[in-house]
């Protein structure tokens, strides 16, 4: 697969299915199926098999294959931030995709490139804080 169509495929959506899908690793503390995963985060298993093989690339987890594989993380919650979670799924779209007019050819068309700078801006700070957060500090909210 090309990393043009990999890039545009990965939404906002697939934070939130890599973050459950962390934590639940975590909890369960082995080698856990992709279908194991889906079903404690209530997601589609073709989804979490892309968000996992993201999260393997960034060495956040690994995979292995065949009957007793499956997947485990390759460090603990503590040492894991929301920042590095971020990066490792590669969402190019903005966040906030809703505040981008579709078009750059509407009124005021200046505004689309003022915004995407604000929008690159505020990603920036998001980053800086959500280093300072980790998914063990996420953890503390599952239920067991």
């Amino acid at each position: 697969m090309s990393k043009e169509k990999r890039m545009r495929q990965a939404t906002p959506k697939w934070l939130g299915v890599a973050v459950q899908a962390l934590l639940f690793l975590e909890r369960d503390g082995q080698m856990c199926a992709s279908g194991d995963i889906a079903a404690c985060i209530g997601s589609e298993v073709t989804l979490v098999r892309r968000v996992l093989a993201r999260l393997v690339q960034a060495g956040l987890i690994t995979a292995k294959e065949g009957r007793v594989g499956g997947y485990c993380l390759t460090r603990s919650c503590e040492e894991i931030t929301l920042a590095d979670v971020y990066r490792a799924v590669e969402i190019y779209e903005p966040i906030c995709p809703g505040m981008i007019p579709p078009s750059p050819n509407t009124y005021c068309a200046g505004v689309t490139s003022a915004l995407t700078n604000i929008i690159q801006e505020s990603e920036q700070q998001m980053l800086k804080s959500w280093e300072q957060h980790t998914l063990a500090s996420l953890a503390v909210y599952c239920e067991n």
